[in-house]
């Protein structure tokens, strides 16, 4: 199996399960979240986000330097999770606020609407997968 089919796989099935493994099961979700997005960064967001922006750094080398046709499909889809990287790593208290006023918003409504989002995202990446390798 490449790179490219694997690294969609798991994206996609993460992103397809994740309104399962966020809402579904039963646990807090919200009290989980507000605490992974504490006030205060925690330290282990900082290497997390870099070891994620390594990755597709890592993936965007696959893609000119394998001859994988279609690559370059899931190597964009991918680098869109920079924007979430670079803003914990850069503006972390702008998008921390930004969490804790969905949560407090209609019991977190929006966080449910973006896991759904995130979900239906991860059923496009799959297709995509299954379609082109």
């Amino acid at each position: 199996m490449n790179y490219f089919k694997a690294l969609g796989i798991m994206f996609g099935l993460l992103a397809l399960l994740k309104p399962v493994y966020m809402h579904l099961l039963p646990w807090d979700e919200n009290a989980f979240i507000e605490k992974f997005y504490s006030e205060k960064r925690p330290p282990w967001i900082v290497p997390v986000a870099l070891l994620g922006l390594a990755l597709i750094g890592i993936t965007w080398y696959l893609h000119f330097t394998l001859d994988v046709p279609n690559s370059i499909y899931i190597t964009i889809i991918f680098s869109l999770t920079a924007v979430k990287a670079l803003a914990l790593l850069f503006d972390y208290g702008r998008f921390q606020k930004m969490v804790a006023r969905m949560l407090r918003k209609d019991k977190g409504r929006d966080i449910v609407l973006i896991d759904i989002g995130a979900s239906i995202i991860g059923l496009i990446i799959l297709v995509i997968i299954f379609q082109v390798y």
